[in-house]
């Protein structure tokens, strides 16, 4: 059975696949104003050669840029009363870099996540592990193992309590909540 991290991982593969290409003109018009639309510019349109730009969207349909301001008196201004440039309107290819990196930054903690979860499951079952050796080892019952020649040994007293120290510390490792 796959894991919903798996899940998720995979439709986030198959969704970063599909793009979608949005053709958008850039021009200058009479007034001097740069223009962004999805309709070729009108024949009276200052820039002979109007610039096509491509734009591809892994998360649908490019959303329409943010057309300047008119005029510089019309920019958002800061305190002194200058032209902020921190307001300025984002283009496409910020716009871009931002969804790349949201789209990376979440790739990154959903991988985060699944290390997390698998170490945990881990840990659990090495916790387990250690409770039922202690258990054994405190049981007072016969432990027995192999010598380097394949022989059957048991443990002596100083042997099992250094197993039990041993098993001890492994549940103390491992057995944080």
């Amino acid at each position: 059975m796959k894991s919903p991290i798996q899940i998720i991982i995979a439709i986030a593969v198959l969704l970063a696949a599909v793009t979608v290409t949005a053709q958008v003109y850039k021009w200058v018009d009479k007034d001097g104003n740069v223009q962004y639309s999805d309709i070729p510019p009108p024949p009276d349109a200052k820039s002979s050669d109007p610039q096509k730009v491509n734009t591809k969207s892994a998360s649908g349909p490019a959303a329409p840029p943010k057309a300047p301001p008119a005029s510089a008196k019309d920019a958002p201004k800061d305190d002194k009363g200058k032209v902020s440039a921190k307001a300025a309107p984002k283009t496409l290819a910020d716009l871009a870099k931002e969804s790349d990196k949201r789209r990376a930054d979440d790739a990154a903690a959903a991988i985060k996540t699944e290390k997390d979860e698998r170490f945990a499951k881990v840990n659990a079952a090495r916790c387990k592990d250690a409770s039922r050796y202690l258990a054994e080892l405190n049981s007072g019952r016969p432990i027995g193992g192999t010598d380097d020649s394949g022989g059957r040994t048991l443990l002596d007293d100083n042997e099992r309590a250094a197993e039990v120290a041993k098993a001890r510390a492994a549940m103390t490792e491992s057995c944080k909540k």
